[in-house]
This record gives structure tokens, C-alpha cells and sequence, in this order.
């Protein structure tokens, strides 16, 4: 039979990429763009022009480097050396940060049944215990959690797409009229900027959609398009279901609400439903959780196997688990958990997403910028360098759009936090250029064999 049988088409290339992107990161982020108001479905919009621009690109870079290391592989061969470095320690910062979010968003559901844990203190220990709790149970390694890793997408897509048909029969419009712009000593465009860092939150993730090609039917015709519509059908879930929570829960209550997809679940329906929800969105949140500190644990090991991170990170357990770097993870995401809690976990959850975007942003940035010597490279038609330069142009400018709405504090701690990589890099970098070295000369070595 043809070799294609088993390979995807389009349409489940273009399901299996909008249901990668979409994540737990979704659940409070209505109450986040509740504090910049309903015009936020503007910074909607931008980010999913931005991030479609960056996928396309991504999925470009793919088939100009089919190296393995991803964007990681992108800045070394585009930007060079300490541009990759620079993403490797920006994207790690990015993972365990982001964890600590998914952790609050978890805790923020699970006080519907607890109201104690809606407060500051209490929530950011129960979301520090769940950290640690879910890093002492990937001790023995990953062998279950793809199984987990099911139920973590249908308790993300029962409220999320429930919301976005449902919401609409119970829709308020003088809720939207009414909470355009919050803070009304804010103009429209810094609103419209603080809406898109926050909504592109829900879009990260996006670079790994082309990481599958070797399965996919026609992958250089598909996965753009793919790419494009899956992007596109994960943007329209968020913007129907978080608009409709804006216009059955009142702007205030919603603003400080710790579960807010919960809390308009109980206006259309009543307690039953909030509690359902809840149930739902703990399952997706602390289920998601489970499988982000793996990978954040692999991800540092795959650094300090490349002598990029210390080699502490590579070390592992008996059963393969680089658990001495996921314990270092760990006490980290405890001194975030605690250096960030607010006044309510929304706020909490607000200021770690804006961090963890910049963290991602930075790597999007570099990356990206490496398609225009990878293209030359690769000897692409004139053409193509055109359009995908073009694509690749307007997906940085979104990023550094993106980076300036962050918010004059998050760049400042981000950017200290970034330059961080400096010293760390000078440190590394003999090792590292002799590492190179090494591998060119067997690489020479074998091809004169």
C-alpha cells in the first residue's frame, strides 16, 4: 500500500496543531484582560496575526534546518553561538516560570471548593506544595504521563469550547459598553498593548507545530497551511469563549475572580455547574503541570548535555530522570511562587504571565532572526526570501510590540534577567567552543572514511 497511509492529512495536522497550542495557560487569563477591559478582543486579534507569523516562520526554519534542538538549532546556525545560548537560558527560564502560573491557575480553581485557598498566602504555599508534589512524582520517570496527559485535554476543552458556544445565550452587551476601558487614564493603544502580551500567553507553544513533518502527507505544502488554520481555530475558541465570559460576568467580579471560567459557569447555570468546571479546569491545570516540569527537567538536561547549563542538569536517577536539575528547578519556581504573591491570585497569575511571555519572546526573537542567513544559506529563490523574510519581519516587530506592552516593570526584571546569560555564557564558552571543535573534526573524520 502507499507509504502515505499512516501519515496525516490536513485536517487532523490542522486538529492536532490547535489542540497543541491550546493549553491550561487559558483559565484565568479572562480575569487578567478583565483589568485592561473588553477591548482587549483588539489585542485578540494582533496576537493571532502575530503568532500565525511566527509559525509560519518557525515552519519554514524547520525544513531550511532540520537539525535537532529547534530554535535552539535556528539562533546557532542564523545568529550565532551566544544568540543560542541567550535562547536556551531565556526558554528554560520561560518553562519553570510558566509552570508557576499553571500551578496558581490550578490553585485559583480548586478554591471554589476551598475559599481559604483564594487568598494570598494560602494559595501561593498550596501552589508551591504542587509543584513540589508533581516533581517528587516524576522521580520514576515519564512512563505515564502520556495517559495523564488525555484527560489534561478534555478538562481544557469541556469549559473552554463549552464556554464559547454556551456563554453566548447568556450575554450581557452593556457588560461589554460598560468595561471597554478600565483604567480610564489609559489611552486605547496601551490598552490594546497590555491585551496582546497577555493574549499571547495563550499562543505559546505554538513553535512546536512543526516538529512532526516526517508524518505528515505533502509536510511542505500542509504544514503552513495547517499551521495557519490551526492557529486560526485556537484563536477563535479563546476570543468566543473569554468574550463571553466578559459578557455574563460583571467587569469587577470578573477582574478579581480566582476561577473565572467557574464563576460564569455558576450565572448561566448555577452551583453545579461552577463546581463542574472547577473540577474540569483542576484536572487540566495540575494535569498539564505534571507533564511541563518533565519537560522542563529535560529540557535543562538536554542544555547540560550540549555543555551549555552545568553539568549537575545532566546527571540522572536510575530510572533516567535528570531529577538533581529538577530539584534546582524546583527551588526556584518556590522562591517565584513566593516573590510574587498579590493581593489575589489573579494578580499573582497576571505578573508571572507577562514574565514568562517575555522569557518566551526573547527566544522568538533570536530565533527567527536567523531565517535570513539560514535562507541564503540554503540558496532559497529570490522569491521565497522575499515573502518568508517579510513573514519573519513582521513576526519580530509583534514580538518586540509584545515586549514593550509588558509593562515598564517586567521589562526592566525581564531584561536583568535575560543579561544574566552574559556572565553565564563567558563562563561556558571555551568548553563549548572546544566542544564544537570536536565534533567538526569526527565529522571530517567520518566523512573521509
Amino acid at each position: 500500500m502507499s507509504s502515505t497511509s499512516h501519515k496525516m492529512g490536513l485536517s487532523s495536522l490542522t486538529v492536532f496543531v490547535a489542540l497543541n497550542m491550546m493549553g491550561s495557560g487559558i483559565f484565568l487569563l479572562p480575569s487578567s484582560l478583565a483589568k485592561v477591559g473588553s477591548i482587549s478582543i483588539l489585542g485578540w486579534i494582533i496576537s493571532t496575526l502575530g503568532s500565525i507569523a511566527l509559525a509560519v516562520s518557525f515552519s519554514k526554519l524547520s525544513f531550511l534546518c532540520p537539525k535537532e534542538g529547534g530554535m535552539y538549532a535556528y539562533a546557532r546556525d542564523g545568529v550565532g553561538e551566544y544568540a543560542a545560548f541567550t535562547e536556551t537560558w531565556c526558554y528554560w527560564l520561560s518553562l519553570w516560570v510558566g509552570n508557576v502560573a499553571i500551578a496558581i491557575a490550578g490553585i485559583g480553581y480548586m478554591s471554589y471548593f476551598v475559599p481559604e485557598l483564594a487568598k494570598p498566602m494560602p494559595g501561593a504555599i498550596a501552589a508551591i506544595i504542587a509543584i513540589w508534589f508533581f516533581t517528587f512524582l516524576n522521580y520514576p520517570g515519564a512512563g505515564f504521563i502520556g495517559r495523564i496527559q488525555k484527560f489534561t485535554s478534555l478538562g481544557m476543552l469541556i469549559p473552554v469550547g463549552g464556554m464559547a458556544v454556551l456563554g453566548w445565550f447568556f450575554f450581557h452587551p452593556d457588560y461589554i459598553t460598560g468595561s471597554w476601558i478600565v483604567d480610564k487614564k489609559q489611552s486605547g493603544w496601551d490598552a490594546v498593548m497590555a491585551a496582546s502580551s497577555l493574549t499571547l500567553w495563550a499562543f505559546l507553544g505554538l513553535e512546536s507545530a512543526c516538529v512532526v513533518t516526517g508524518v505528515v502527507e505533502n509536510p511542505k505544502k500542509n504544514v503552513p497551511i495547517a499551521t495557519m488554520l490551526g492557529t486560526l481555530f485556537a484563536a477563535v475558541v479563546y476570543i468566543l469563549s473569554t468574550f463571553a465570559i466578559m459578557g455574563v460576568v460583571p467587569a469587577k467580579e470578573l477582574a478579581t475572580s480566582a476561577a473565572p471560567f467557574s464563576t460564569a459557569a455558576q450565572y448561566m447555570f448555577g452551583n453545579w455547574a461552577g463546581s463542574f468546571v472547577s473540577f474540569c479546569a483542576v484536572v487540566a491545570c495540575l494535569g498539564s503541570l505534571n507533564g511541563w516540569v518533565l519537560t522542563t527537567g529535560q529540557v535543562s538536561k538536554a542544555a547540560a548535555d550540549d555543555g551549555m547549563f552545568p553539568k549537575i542538569f545532566a546527571e540522572t536517577n536510575k530510572f533516567g530522570t535528570p531529577f538533581k536539575g529538577m530539584i534546582i528547578t524546583g527551588v526556584l519556581m518556590t522562591f517565584m511562587g513566593y516573590m510574587t504573591v498579590s493581593p489575589d491570585l489573579a494578580s499573582q497569575f497576571q505578573i508571572i504571565t507577562l514574565l514568562c511571555v517575555f522569557t518566551n519572546v526573547v527566544p522568538y526573537i533570536l530565533s527567527v532572526a536567523g531565517i535570513y542567513k539560514i535562507m541564503k544559506d540554503t540558496n532559497v529563490s529570490a522569491s521565497d526570501f522575499t515573502k518568508y523574510g517579510l513573514i519573519a519581519l513582521l513576526a519580530i516587530v509583534y514580538c518586540f510590540y509584545v515586549l514593550a506592552g509588558s509593562g515598564k516593570d517586567i521589562v526592566f526584571y525581564g531584561s536583568l534577567t535575560m543579561l544574566l546569560s552574559i556572565p553565564m555564557y563567558g563562563w561556558i564558552a571555551y568548553s563549548v567552543e572546544q566542544k564544537r571543535k570536536a565534533q567538526a573534526a569526527a565529522a571530517a573524520t567520518e566523512a573521509n572514511a
